[in-house]
């Protein structure tokens, strides 16, 4: 196990040493500052800029969580580690594992553009409004979130099992349909009656994540997701047994 979780690790830390993965969380923060200083709604509180923080970071989950098993195709190390010393089944759960520790990192990114935003806006929100946030449903939604997507992410690359940018092709496209989800989930929290219309769209990762996301947290919510992850996940496993590595 100790073994494995170092492997979990290093793929984290390769990914998060990447020129890609450090330009997107100033990016993030630089979204986020625009939001205070130029935008600053006056209904919004703490909630609303970590929402919005959020949508932006949601984008760096995804490529994230390609690069974990992307990452090996691209520097040509697929066959050492799908046949060294661990089988493949524990390899795909060292990824799964790598998932968990994206989600605390993201989760640890949150609260940093939290309390900047708090203090900035000190006499809106300042230290009281940031400590009467509920960081416990914020570090659960960020696993969640980040587990959900990062396993459907996975088993794309397995299916594809390329390096090239076309998979990044799934990024946009996923991030259009949590943009076009957070239009959804807002009438639905408006209009409960609306969830009528929506209801099969609501039993959909997009839905559950972009809820989580929206600050919408139940226990639905995450277990449809861990569902879904959970299916993303053995489907990946099963692929990668079938397939041939080279």
């Amino acid at each position: 196990m100790h073994k494995l979780l170092k492997i979990s690790w290093f793929n984290v830390k390769n990914t998060a040493c990447s020129k890609e993965f450090l330009l997107g969380i100033i990016a993030a923060f630089t979204y986020s500052m625009l939001w205070v200083f130029a935008i600053n709604l006056p209904q919004y509180g703490l909630d609303g800029y970590n929402f919005e923080f959020g949508r932006f970071l949601y984008v760096i989950i995804l490529y994230t969580a390609v690069s974990i098993l992307r990452n090996d195709i691209r520097f040509n190390i697929t066959k050492t580690v799908f046949t060294g010393v661990f089988n493949r089944i524990e390899i795909m759960f060292s990824k799964a594992i790598a998932l968990i520790l994206w989600g605390i990192i993201f989760y640890i990114i949150a609260e940093v553009d939290n309390l900047l935003v708090s203090l900035i806006l000190y006499k809106k929100i300042g230290i009281t409004g940031f400590l009467a946030f509920n960081h416990l449903q914020l570090f659960i939604s960020y696993i969640v979130v980040t587990v959900t997507m990062g396993t459907l992410m996975l088993l794309i690359v397995s299916l594809m099992f390329s390096e090239k940018k076309s998979i990044l092709f799934y990024i946009v496209i996923f991030s259009m349909v949590n943009f076009y989800t957070a239009a959804i989930t807002t009438l639905i929290s408006r209009n409960p009656e609306a969830a009528q219309k929506f209801s099969a769209y609501m039993k959909t990762p997009f839905y559950n994540v972009e809820a989580l996301m929206y600050g919408i947290f139940d226990m639905q919510a995450i277990f449809i997701n861990l569902a879904w992850a959970a299916v993303f996940f053995i489907v990946s496993i099963f692929i990668i047994n079938k397939r041939e590595i080279k």
